[in-house]
């Protein structure tokens, strides 16, 4: 009895000395996080900046009546090729032949009135000439001398008046031929009828300094064609003149035409309203390619190439946070580069104010707010610094390292300072960016890059 009691015992302690190694194992450990990872790469960066828009002609006309008239004859069709001088709407010209009429009756008129005050002048001046001669020899009286001074000039006031009033009326007669020309309206260039909008029948409203007139239609070359496109107030300083350009075109899914920039807006254009309301600006890209089956109208996207980087260091978007950290933690971030020693844990401050911003106009993570006891945000009572940074992976922990950030791509952006090309950064998930802290434990598995060698 006393022998299996006594091996009860042992086997009782063994378990409870087995259960205490469990607990202190168990304890030991710290919690882990599961993140996603990415190495360094030394890639080629190509900065583009996207928008999209339509296909113009680079070289197109509207065409409208400077006379308001009738439509009688329009001998062309939407889609027609044109020539320069070819007649493409003819107007009624009753109305205005009548006013053409008149006013050169009343030319005439003035005309034949002008040439006989023109002959009582001459004929004033002739005697005055002669009545000045006579009263400087003393041989006529002086009543006769003024009076014929008086003569002469009362002719000729009268028949500079009547000079006056002929070009007065010759303009007016000129004006009127003038609109009765205009009646006929010609091409001004060669180039394809793209929009047509009238009828014979219609009556073709004139454009005057204070009416738009009626675009009766559009004569384009579409020998060559452009891309106008809505570029963001935020993009549009990096957008430089003779830039190249990608351009896709809806209706070619499988073709990409090379372009340049050849216009940049300078007023900003403002649509929608309210929280949607966006500011962009009109910037042209010039197609490079000639392509016959383009149409003018076609729905088209650019991607102008602002910048590139040949063999840049680079991360992934994902990989890039923002942290405001105290004078301390700044200081220890900004000595932390990828052989420097491992940061301690919690070094990074959090401010409740951060936001998820990117001096690259890239989504961050921004790490949330801790809170103490009483619900105060800690770390309040210190100055703090905004700054930019990755997670390294350091002997399975993320360590905040801060970073310079240059140009971006759609996938990566480039690193100027903080990295190397052996680092591992965490990329995600963005949740868990947000409240990773510097020192914590992961979990992670790097996913390799197919062409890093």
């Amino acid at each position: 009895m006393k022998s299996k009691k006594k091996k009860w015992l042992i086997l009782g302690a063994v378990v409870v000395v087995a259960a205490i190694v469990v607990v202190n194992i168990v304890g030991s450990r710290k919690d882990t996080t599961k993140v996603q990872t990415s190495e360094v790469e030394i890639i080629d960066i190509v900065e583009e900046v996207s928008a999209s828009g339509y296909i113009l002609p680079k070289t197109r006309v509207n065409i409208t009546s400077e006379v308001t008239a009738e439509i009688i004859a329009m001998p062309i069709r939407d889609g027609q090729t044109v020539y320069r001088g070819e007649l493409l709407v003819l107007l009624d010209t009753v109305q205005l032949q009548k006013d053409v009429d008149q006013y050169r009756y009343s030319f005439e008129e003035i005309t034949a009135r002008t040439s006989a005050s023109e002959s009582a002048f001459m004929q004033a001046e002739n005697e005055y000439e002669r009545q000045k001669e006579l009263f400087e020899k003393k041989l006529t009286s002086d009543t006769e001398y003024e009076n014929a001074e008086y003569i002469f000039l009362n002719r000729k006031y009268s028949y500079e008046a009547m000079l006056s009033q002929t070009k007065q009326t010759r303009a007016g007669y000129e004006k009127a031929l003038d609109q009765l020309n205009k009646t006929r309206i010609e091409a001004p260039m060669d180039g394809v009828i793209t929009y047509l909008d009238a009828e014979i029948g219609e009556i073709a409203a004139a454009q005057t300094a204070f009416t738009q007139g009626k675009v009766l239609m559009t004569i384009s070359n579409l020998s060559v064609f452009e891309a106008e496109v809505d570029v963001d107030e935020t993009e549009i300083i990096k957008v430089r003149m003779g830039q190249e350009a990608k351009i896709e075109v809806d209706a070619f899914p499988d073709t990409v035409f090379t372009g340049e920039v050849a216009e940049i807006g300078n007023t900003a254009v403002q649509s929608g309203g309210g929280n949607e309301q966006s500011t962009n600006f009109k910037v042209k890209v010039l197609f490079m390619d000639t392509n016959v089956s383009i149409r003018p109208g076609m729905s088209a996207t650019v991607d102008i190439v602002t910048n590139t980087r040949e063999n840049a260091l680079s991360v992934p978007y994902g990989a890039i946070v923002m942290r405001s950290l105290d004078s301390d933690s700044l200081a220890e971030a900004e000595g932390k580069t990828s052989e420097g020693l491992v940061q301690s844990a919690h070094a990074a401050t959090i401010d409740e104010d951060s936001t998820d911003v990117n001096a690259d106009s890239v989504n961050v993570a921004e790490e949330e707010p801790e809170s103490d006891d009483k619900g105060e945000k800690t770390g309040e009572k210190s100055e703090k610094k905004e700054v930019k940074g990755v997670f390294v992976v350091r002997d399975s922990e993320a360590i905040f390292v801060q970073v310079e950030t240059g140009i971006a791509d759609q996938k990566s952006i480039e690193v100027l300072s903080g990295l190397n090309d052996e680092d591992v950064v965490v990329t995600g998930p963005f949740k868990t960016l947000r409240t990773l802290k510097s020192g914590d434990e992961i979990d992670s598995e790097t996913k390799k890059d197919e062409k890093k060698i």
